[in-house]
Order: structure tokens, then sequence, then C-alpha cells
């Protein structure tokens, strides 16, 4: 074919669905931690419809064994866990070298969101800008298919690490 334009013959359409499943990368995974059930749904809710598969913890003691357990690619932290509890689990995540990208939720403009989000980047971790309660869900929708869509570009080598 040389000088040629190769023009895609949808070969991929004859994989089965285990050949599919094994080529295909895994779905990023989300942690929803969030004291409020009804919160946790709806956060997990709209993480699913982004692309992710979410998991919830009621606190932090959850989502410590859930962070020792398993990879995430986002974690969705609510500053309603208490400022010294968010405090203790970023420095958790730092101290297991937690690269997943982390999404304070709670009012921006308190002491307490702005000191935890100085905490997380103090310890080098990938803090986002906040989401604001209460939570408009489709732009928390939004924020997560941007996070997911960076780290499938970062992974793949088209986008620089940190973007």
């Amino acid at each position: 074919m040389s000088g040629q334009a190769r023009i895609w013959d949808g070969g991929a359409a004859h994989l089965t669905t285990a050949e599919a499943e094994q080529s295909a990368p895994p779905a990023p995974r989300v942690l929803v931690v969030d004291r409020d059930n009804l919160h946790r749904m709806i956060i997990c809710r709209a993480a699913d419809k982004a692309g992710y598969i979410p998991a919830g913890a009621a606190n932090l003691a959850e989502a410590t064994k859930l962070v020792q357990s398993a990879a995430f690619d986002c974690i969705t932290l609510d500053l309603s866990l208490g400022r010294g509890a968010a405090s203790d689990f970023l420095s958790r995540l730092n101290a297991i070298a937690c690269k997943s990208k982390i999404l304070v939720v709670g009012d921006r403009d308190t002491a307490e969101c702005r000191e935890t989000l100085r905490i997380a980047r103090s310890l080098g971790l990938d803090v986002e800008d906040p989401v604001a309660k209460p939570i408009d869900v489709g732009m928390l929708r939004y924020t997560l298919e941007q996070l997911r869509i960076q780290g499938a570009l970062q992974r793949s080598g088209l986008a620089p690490a940190g973007t």
C-alpha cells in the first residue's frame, strides 16, 4: 500500500466479545468518600455516567481499606467528614504514594476547604479545584469526564503528565 492512505476496514467489528474485552483498557475507577448515603449515591451515579466504575465509602476507615486494596483513578472527598479526618486521610494517601486525582467536595469559600487543598498540595497529591455543594450534577459529570479523558491521554502517552 505504498503511497496510498489506508482505509479502516472495520476489522475490530469481527472480534469476539472475549477478544474485545482483553484488548480494551480497564474502565477507570472512582472512590466516593461521603458520609451522606444520598450524596454518595448521587456522586456515584454521576461517575458511572462519566465512564467510571464507582465505589463508595461512608467513612475514612472504609475509604482507607479500599485504597489499600485497589487502585483508583479519582477520589472524591467530602469535607463534611471533618477537617482533621480529611487531613488524616490525605496523609494516608501520601503514605501509599497515591497517584489518584482528588476532588474535594464542599464549600470552596471556607477556611476548611482552603486548608484541605493546601495540605493536599503540600503533600504532593494531585488535587483538583473543589466541587461546590450543593453539587451541580451536570458539572460534576463533566469534570469527571474531563479527568477520565485526561488520564487516558496520559496513559497512552499523548498528553504530558500533570495537564
